[in-house]
C-alpha cells in the first residue's frame, strides 16, 4: 500500500469534483490524499435541494459568477473561494477511518496553536466558531472522507450566498448554519501550504507510509467533469419536492414542473427560481 499526495493547480469546481469522483470510482487499494481550491462557488450535498438552500437573488449567484455544484457525498452546502482549502482521502474503506482522519486534522491544527475541537455535527469548531466541515461517502470498498478549512476565505459572501427559501416544502437534506472563522483570524501565521505539510507529515507518520506526490493529470476524465457541470447532475438530481407561489402549487420532480394545482401537466417544464415570476403557467 502507498500514500499518493495529489495537489490540483487548476481552480475549476467541477474540475476538482471530476478527479475526486475518479480517485473513489477507479483508484487501486492504496491512500490518496487530495488537496485543492476552487474560485467561488457554492457546493450542494448530494441529497439536497439548490433553490431551497442557495440565495437566487444575490447578483452573484444570478450573473453566474459564483458556481454552482453538487457533490458525491451528502451533508449540507459550502461555499468555496480561493481563501477555502479542500482536503479529500480516498482510502479503502476497512483501513482508514473518519474518525482517524479528523485524529489526523485535529493534531495537525494543534500542532499550529489553534485550540480545535469537533462538534456533534462533524464540524471542527473554535469557540463555538465553525472553520471546516466535513461529508462521506462509501463505494463499493472505497471510502471518501472530505472537508473544507477556512484560511482567509471571505466571510460575508458565505452569509450572503446561503440562505432558506421558505416556499419550498421538501424531505431534502437540509444545511444547518452555523457562526464561521478564519484560521487566520485565530492564528494569522497560519498558511496554506503550513497546513498541507502538516496534514501530510501527520498522516505519514500515523500510517507509517512516506507521501509520493503525483500530478492531477493522471485523474482526468473528462465524462466525469461533463457530469459535473451538468444541469441533470446540478439541478435533475434534485428529490422531489413543492413550491407555493401566488397561491399556485407546483410539484417539481427531477428538477421538472410535473403538476400544477394537482393537474399533470403534459410536457414537465424545467423549474427555473430565476426566471419563474415570466413562466406562462397559467395557460399550461
Amino acid at each position: 500500500m502507498k500514500l499518493y499526495i495529489i495537489e490540483s493547480k487548476n481552480t475549476n469546481v467541477y474540475y476538482n469534483l471530476a478527479i475526486e469522483e475518479y480517485l473513489i470510482n477507479n483508484t487501486n487499494n492504496n491512500i490518496f490524499i487530495f488537496f485543492w481550491k476552487s474560485k467561488n462557488s457554492l457546493v450542494i450535498g448530494k441529497h439536497q435541494n439548490p433553490w431551497k438552500e442557495i440565495n437566487f437573488n444575490f447578483e452573484l449567484v444570478k450573473n453566474g459568477e459564483i458556481k454552482i455544484a453538487r457533490r458525491i457525498s451528502g451533508g449540507g452546502t459550502v461555499f468555496h473561494d480561493l481563501g477555502n482549502l479542500n482536503y479529500s482521502f480516498v482510502s479503502p474503506k476497512n483501513y482508514l477511518n473518519s474518525q482517524e482522519i479528523f485524529e489526523i486534522i485535529i493534531k495537525t491544527l494543534k500542532n499550529m496553536d489553534i485550540d480545535v475541537e469537533k462538534n456533534y455535527k462533524n464540524d471542527l469548531i473554535y469557540k463555538d466558531y465553525k472553520f471546516s466541515g466535513s461529508a462521506f461517502s462509501i463505494k463499493k470498498d472505497k471510502f471518501l472522507h472530505h472537508g473544507t478549512l477556512l484560511i482567509n476565505s471571505n466571510l460575508e459572501l458565505i452569509n450572503e450566498t446561503l440562505g432558506k427559501n421558505e416556499k419550498i416544502k421538501t424531505k431534502a437534506t437540509e444545511s444547518k448554519p452555523s457562526k464561521v472563522i478564519n484560521l487566520k483570524e485565530i492564528n494569522y501565521c497560519i498558511n496554506e501550504e503550513m497546513i498541507k505539510n502538516n496534514i501530510i507529515r501527520e498522516t505519514s507518520k500515523y500510517l507509517k507510509l512516506s507521501g509520493i506526490k503525483i500530478a492531477t493529470k493522471y485523474f482526468r476524465d473528462e465524462s466525469l467533469m461533463e457530469k459535473h457541470k451538468s444541469w441533470e447532475w446540478i439541478y435533475g438530481n434534485t428529490p422531489k419536492f413543492i413550491f407555493k407561489f401566488e397561491d399556485n402549487e407546483f410539484n417539481v420532480e427531477n428538477g421538472y414542473i410535473t403538476y400544477i394545482n394537482s393537474k399533470k401537466l403534459k410536457n414537465p417544464m424545467k423549474f427555473d427560481l430565476m426566471n419563474f415570476e415570466n413562466l406562462n403557467y397559467q395557460k399550461v
